[in-house]
């Protein structure tokens, strides 16, 4: 699948011409999807999109670098919690065309950013909003069922980064509906297309309750979610 070979991907399925950057109200999206790791995947990480600092990193035209970018420990962390981390290479290692078992990339592969007085923010409510106005929700449908809807047949995992109620509620009415075999596991977890997909923190700076999923007391909200994913993965 040519979706799943590690590099930058020539998509321009969401703009009209030739323009880099597609203007959506307040939104902008801009053209630089990728991939990252093993055409034939057993477990898939999921972002939802760019941030500022991997769209710096673009620039700079070192796609190995890009992806998590400034977060990379933490995504390690995320994997360690949820028993996927390999002990024989680096989170580094993972994301490079040499890479034999994890493929990662994001939601929507370009990058999403929302104007707010006059600068372009790719974190805050820029996630949970994307899901509510029609233009940017039209976006990640068009992304997620052009590169989701049939996942290579190896994989056997896929780890959605966000943890947020409204993200999980949002992403499973997209996926529960992109795949016939949509069966809920628990709240954190659901399986489709032939496999188990999981919720964990996302790795971003940004994310305030990261070491609360991570770490914290189970009985906590955040650490009850991080038990009911190692539960659904405890059952594969």
């Amino acid at each position: 699948m040519t979706h799943y070979s590690h590099g930058p991907i020539e998509c321009r399925a969401c703009f009209g011409g030739p323009e880099q950057t597609l203007v959506l109200g307040d939104w902008r999206l801009q053209n630089n999807p990728g991939y990252y790791g093993s055409p034939t995947p057993r477990v898939l990480v999921l972002g939802f999109s760019k941030g500022a600092n991997q769209n710096r990193l673009v620039a700079g035209g070192d796609f190995d670098k890009v992806a998590f970018a400034g977060a990379r420990h933490r995504l390690q962390t995320v994997l360690t919690v949820l028993g996927q981390m390999p002990s024989d290479r680096s989170i580094d290692q993972v994301m490079t065309a040499r890479e034999k078992e994890f493929g990662v990339a994001s939601l929507v592969r370009c990058s999403f950013g929302k104007m707010k007085n006059g600068v372009c923010k790719t974190s805050g409510d820029v996630i949970p909003s994307a899901f509510t106005t029609p233009s940017t929700l039209a976006v990640i449908q068009r992304c997620t069922s052009r590169y989701l809807q049939q996942l290579p047949e190896t994989v056997k995992l896929v780890v959605l980064l966000g943890t947020a109620d409204t993200y999980i509620a949002k992403t499973r009415a997209i996926f529960s509906t992109l795949y016939r075999d949509f069966a809920s596991v628990n709240e954190m977890a659901f399986r489709a297309g032939g496999a188990l997909w999981v919720y964990g923190a996302h790795p971003s700076p940004g994310n305030g309750h990261f070491e609360a999923w991570a770490s914290g007391p189970p009985d906590t909200a955040s650490g009850r979610k991080r038990v009911l994913a190692q539960r659904a993965l405890a059952d594969v």
